[in-house]
């Protein structure tokens, strides 16, 4: 099979491979970012979802949010439903480093889509034009979306989402991301490639980015076969396999239990130098379990890492888990 993971453009950056971290509420931190990029393999990382309203009320959780250990290339996500904040937020991301800014079309949480904003644009063409016009206009940096293949599942068997990709083209948007779920599946039931290969035959000016069931690596060369995306964004999948973005690039590597563990301890020792220490210790009670699923003794792990509230003891006992693999 041809390696399909080329390079690709969105506006004057080029990518530097087919691979993209999707961004995840509360997990794409600069700690998270940071670590993924180290253990290698995305060409393009994406912030976690940040709130243009708060964004320009200096929320500082929102200001938090843009941190950056300067990688690039690195798109900050807004999310928003009012046209104005929405491009003072674009100017804020543009000033702090922000490669790209990206507006989410996609987030299906109650608490989002009742003030207008993430999967709740799809519901409003006109809105939604004006939210990215802004947006295009108040920024020098690309802009780009990520969206849903609708509200429910009428909306999408009508195929309503060609007319976005129509009036993104003419806007300006320089990328869009599709995750084939309506907005009423959440992440329930089976994300329809179709939709994807759809968005892909239109004929975009802009690069095409499929997201959605990838959680093998040979899943992202049957999304890349059957859609023709320019790229594959990776979320979950990246969850319960940090590697997953180099073993796309490097078939042949095999990821040892030894090795998770030794990721987990990586990631651990980055959120401690970036973090308070209780801040710490509750991220890596979020996602440290993610990473030590299937490894023997991962159960007991979990068990203590919940109830751990000590850095050096969570420490010793993943140094211990990583002995018990050579025992």
């Amino acid at each position: 099979m041809a390696f399909p993971f080329d390079p690709f453009r969105i506006g004057p950056h080029q990518i530097s491979n087919g691979l993209v971290m999707a961004p995840l509420h509360e997990i794409t931190d600069q700690p998270f970012r940071k670590f993924i990029r180290e253990i290698g393999g995305p060409g393009l990382v994406v912030s976690e979802m940040i709130s243009s309203e708060a964004l320009i009320r200096h929320a500082r959780k929102a200001e938090q949010m843009m941190a950056t250990t300067g990688e690039h290339p690195f798109a900050m996500q807004l999310n928003g439903g009012n046209p104005q904040s929405l491009a003072e937020g674009a100017r804020l991301c543009e000033a702090a480093g922000a490669d790209m800014v990206d507006l989410n079309m996609g987030c299906p949480a109650s608490n989002v889509t009742k003030g207008g904003a993430g999967s709740a644009l799809l519901r409003d063409l006109r809105l939604a034009e004006s939210c990215v016009s802004a947006m295009v206009k108040a920024v020098n940096v690309p802009v780009t979306v990520k969206m849903r293949a609708g509200w429910d599942a009428s909306q999408k068997e009508r195929g309503e989402f060609l007319d976005f990709l129509k009036m993104f083209d003419a806007v300006g948007v320089k990328s869009l991301a599709i995750h084939p779920r309506t907005r009423a599946q959440g992440y329930d039931g089976h994300a329809d490639w179709a939709i994807i290969a759809r968005a892909v035959e239109a004929g975009t000016s802009y690069p095409i980015i499929g997201n959605g069931d990838v959680v093998e690596p040979v899943d992202a060369f049957r999304m890349k076969e059957e859609t023709g995306c320019a790229a594959v964004m990776i979320g979950r999948g990246a969850l319960y396999n940090p590697f997953i973005f180099r073993q796309i690039l490097e078939p042949e590597l095999a990821v040892t239990a030894t090795m998770r563990i030794d990721a987990t301890l990586r990631f651990f020792g980055i959120l401690l130098e970036l973090l308070e220490p209780r801040e710490a210790l509750h991220k890596i009670k979020k996602i440290g379990g993610w990473f030590t699923k299937g490894i023997p003794g991962g159960n007991h792990f979990r068990q203590n890492l919940h109830a751990c509230n000590d850095a050096q003891v969570l420490i010793d006992i993943l140094e211990d888990l990583r002995a018990q693999q050579a025992a």
